[in-house]
């Protein structure tokens, strides 16, 4: 994990849009990490197809080259493919699935020439993009950060964490030359997936498919319905503390709590990993259809945060009354019970 700091960094840096009946947001916390090595983006429209959205994360580590470049860089790298200029003209959805999974290794290459990794940088991240059409969301995915979705009462996951002692992920590091140690790449890499970490990567007489930590996403579709309630792409930070259902249902509750803005639910759900002791980067971003049901009655995140600061305020008067000693958590869990702000 490496060094931490003495309290959380709990400022967010979030954002939301709307676009074609949809919802975008997102939300992003340095948290007890020395530093921020998260990235993501959304493209609201990609330019050679209006009615297409663009939504990404990448968690670096390593340093912040690797999630800063493909960041920057994957829209344009995605709209470069072949594949992905064959789908804007036909729209079959096999050829948006190929176009991504270039799209990745494309990616990839051009992260190797870039200045910052000829001069020594080694830094790398996970990958995890979704393309929202009309019809189909189409999820690619590289590393252990995670994409669900919620689909009336089901959870989906739509993508799968790569972990280096994962059989198949296993077998390919070792035919490289490699070995899984304390369930780590060489026993140092936690991921087995990954754009960068090219030290990982230097076996000429092999693919990049087949290097010891592989740039290769996974990509699964899945068909648009009426029942559709929220798309969630997060970075490990969130699942180290909650499972898929744990995620959704904060989107769910908060809807249900009469909450609009998508983007302070996802500070709830950053706020929620923090007190339940999350000590990675935290990022999220999410993508409400119209599935999602506002309850136009509720206070939403806002009323949850006067409620909490209230309980707060109630505990540590009684605590005075009392001479009782204060509590033993961290100072920046109790900014991140009243919101992090």
């Amino acid at each position: 994990m490496g060094t931490l700091l003495d309290k959380p960094v709990t400022e967010k840096h979030t954002a939301s849009f709307e676009q074609d009946g949809l919802k975008f947001a997102a939300s992003s916390m340095q948290g007890w990490r020395v530093e921020m090595e998260d990235q993501h983006t959304i493209t609201l429209s990609i330019p050679e197809l209006t009615d297409h959205a663009l939504v990404a994360v990448f968690d670096g580590h390593g340093g912040m080259h690797a999630a800063q470049y493909a960041a920057s860089n994957i829209l344009a790298t995605l709209v470069e493919c072949d594949e992905f200029k064959q789908y804007c003209k036909s729209k079959q959805i096999g050829l948006l699935e190929n176009a991504m999974t270039s799209c990745f290794m494309h990616l990839d290459v051009k992260l190797r020439q870039s200045s910052e990794v000829s001069s020594g940088d080694r830094s790398g991240c996970t990958a995890l993009a979704a393309v929202i059409t009309p019809t189909h969301i189409t999820v690619a995915s590289s590393g252990d950060s995670r994409v669900v979705l919620g689909t009336g009462s089901t959870v989906v996951a739509m993508s799968q964490d790569h972990k280096p002692d994962n059989p198949l992920e296993k077998r390919r590091i070792e035919r490289a030359g490699g070995c899984v140690s304390m369930k780590r790449v060489d026993g140092d890499l936690a991921v087995s997936r990954a754009l960068g970490d090219f030290q990982y990567k230097e076996r000429s007489d092999l693919k990049e498919s087949e290097q010891k930590v592989s740039p290769e996403p996974e990509v699964r579709s899945h068909v648009r319905m009426r029942a559709d309630l929220v798309l969630i792409l997060a970075c490990d930070g969130i699942w180290d503390v909650m499972n898929n259902n744990d995620a959704l249902e904060v989107f769910k509750q908060c809807a249900a709590e009469g909450e609009s803005n998508l983007g302070l639910c996802c500070e709830e759900l950053l706020d929620q990993c923090l007190f339940k002791g999350s000590r990675d980067n935290m990022s999220v971003v999410a993508v409400a259809f119209p599935g999602l049901q506002i309850n136009e009655g509720g206070g939403g995140v806002l009323a949850r945060r006067a409620a909490r600061e209230q309980e707060e305020t109630r505990k540590q008067e009684e605590r005075n009354q009392s001479n009782l000693p204060q509590p033993s958590y961290n100072a920046g869990f109790q900014q991140a019970r009243n919101g992090g702000h």
